[in-house]
């Protein structure tokens, strides 16, 4: 199994909450079928995943949309794919090598914390899975991120029956985390022309839009708008919210998916103070650590 189609939670352009009423599973997709349905929040809220911290055998998940099923913890279907070992190896000498250092993912961001929360009222889809990677993780169809030790992902769901989620990598120096994220950046530049070129090949006008809508030290916020094609997104209007932080050796993405159809339009103009807290927010649980 690939490591794209293993993923619990895959953060996409236009993630969606996939109600399977006739099993009461609830689990978040990006195939090709993906829909934007869910059921009312209380029979999410009773049909979560079960936690990270269970055995891998009671991780009997729901096929997503595109008929692969969400990962275990640790991961199945992504052969030898381990922590990294906690013991280093020995020197030459014979004598151990210098403790490696061992990075953690700051603390999911609270419902609270995320964009439009008075409106949107976020829930958490059960507990945030933690998995060791060992290939790339795509994030939508311009931005994959590659070369990072473990992989953090937590899911969300608003009253709008629209997905959000928070991804994080850590990795093994601050090196690699900078270099991760300004390939973030630069996957996005140019991720106008990279929708439009999809939109063009599945005969959809060509009008996706991409801006950077905030900046602070050590994150950016990009908003894209158009016709999505399905695939890795759920197809239909919708605008794609992104917010990149990174913060020592880990990159966070937290993105959102709103919908022609959603009842209260997010206004970027707020989008500044949205990345200011949750950047705060994510350096802080990160220090915590």
């Amino acid at each position: 199994m690939s490591a794209k189609k293993s993923m619990l939670l895959r953060a996409a352009l236009s993630l969606s909450v996939v109600a399977a009423a006739a099993t009461g599973a609830v689990a978040l997709s990006t195939g090709a079928h993906a829909s934007t349905t869910v059921h009312a929040s209380a029979a999410v809220a009773s049909k979560l995943p079960p936690s990270a911290s269970a055995a891998p055998s009671s991780h009997a998940a729901a096929p997503t949309a595109s008929g692969s099923a969400p990962p275990s913890s640790p991961p199945s279907g992504r052969a030898a794919a381990t922590k990294p070992a906690q013991r280093p190896p020995a020197t030459s000498a014979g004598s151990p090598a210098a403790p490696v250092a061992v990075h953690t993912p700051p603390t999911p961001l609270a419902a609270s914390q995320l964009p439009d929360t008075a409106a949107a009222l976020w829930k958490p889809i059960a507990t945030a899975r933690t998995e060791a990677v060992s290939r790339p993780v795509g994030l939508n169809e311009c931005v994959s991120v590659q070369g990072a030790l473990e992989w953090q992902q937590q899911g969300y769901v608003s009253s709008f029956n629209t997905p959000g989620i928070q991804d994080s990598f850590t990795f093994t120096d601050v090196a690699d985390a900078q270099a991760a994220y300004q390939s973030v950046l630069n996957s996005m530049a140019t991720c106008q022309a990279q929708s439009r070129a999809l939109q063009a090949k599945a005969d959809i006008p060509a009008d996706a839009q991409v801006s950077r809508t905030a900046s602070v030290a050590g994150g950016t916020a990009f908003l894209r708008k158009w016709n999505a094609v399905a695939g890795m997104s759920a197809p239909g209007e919708q605008s794609n919210h992104y917010y990149v932080v990174h913060d020592g050796t880990v990159l966070t993405v937290f993105q959102f998916v709103e919908m022609s159809q959603t009842p209260h339009p997010y206004n970027t103009a707020d989008d500044q103070a949205t990345l200011t807290t949750i950047a705060s927010q994510l350096t802080a649980a990160s220090a915590d650590h």
